[in-house]
């Protein structure tokens, strides 16, 4: 399915739903997320108990790792946050996302968990969580430039998918430029007439 379609230097762009996107839990991340409920299981860690997932919070928080609560809404498809959604009957806490405070630590090759570690492990739940939430609402998106051309898939907003789909454009047209030249030269070497380049070039571009 299409989401978006422009021509972009001569040359067609159509940003495409990714149908077959990876969960980005299955990637190396940093967070752990814990979900606790009785139909949805898209966490790394999933509960069908409130002690055991109440377990697993205190446990966190006796560590001093980050934990922050997760909220989930859940009407005609479902959507996570790090903050409350304001829909009271459809919406509630539905786990929490926890940043090892250790493993976070050594991974930026630091001794303590200074206030700007912290920071940036808030920030980095906040990355994480977002792109899951995409993935959730299927807001993952490829390009496909010329139809049947280049291609590329799994990228999480259309605005990224649109600048690297540009970006490919761009090199296709400086090739094509480079050749162009190249055939020039060779034709301006061997003294071809002005008049039958053109009509070679013409002939060329069909």
């Amino acid at each position: 399915m299409i989401a978006e379609e422009k021509t972009y230097k001569g040359h067609t762009i159509e940003i495409k739903y990714d149908e077959n996107a990876e969960s980005p839990r299955e990637w190396d991340n940093v967070c752990v997320f814990h979900i606790g409920h009785s139909r949805y299981s898209f966490g790394d860690k999933n509960y069908n108990d409130r002690e055991s997932i109440d377990k697993a919070f205190h446990e966190a928080k006796n560590n001093g790792d980050v934990v922050l609560p997760l909220y989930m809404y859940d009407h005609s498809g479902i959507t996570i946050s790090l903050a409350p959604f304001s829909c009271p009957w459809d919406s509630g806490q539905v786990g929490f996302v926890q940043v090892p405070r250790k493993e976070f630590v050594a991974e930026f090759g630091k001794k303590r968990f200074t206030p700007k570690l912290k920071a940036k492990a808030l920030e980095w739940a906040k990355n994480e969580t977002e792109t899951l939430d995409c993935y959730l609402r299927g807001d993952v998106y490829g390009y496909v430039v010329d139809n049947d051309g280049d291609s590329c898939w799994g990228y999480y907003s259309i605005e990224d998918a649109m600048r690297e789909a540009e970006s490919v454009v761009d090199w296709i047209v400086k090739e094509a430029k480079k050749k162009h030249c190249e055939q020039v030269k060779i034709w301006i070497k061997n003294k071809v007439p002005f008049q039958v380049r053109t009509s070679l070039k013409e002939a060329l571009e069909v």
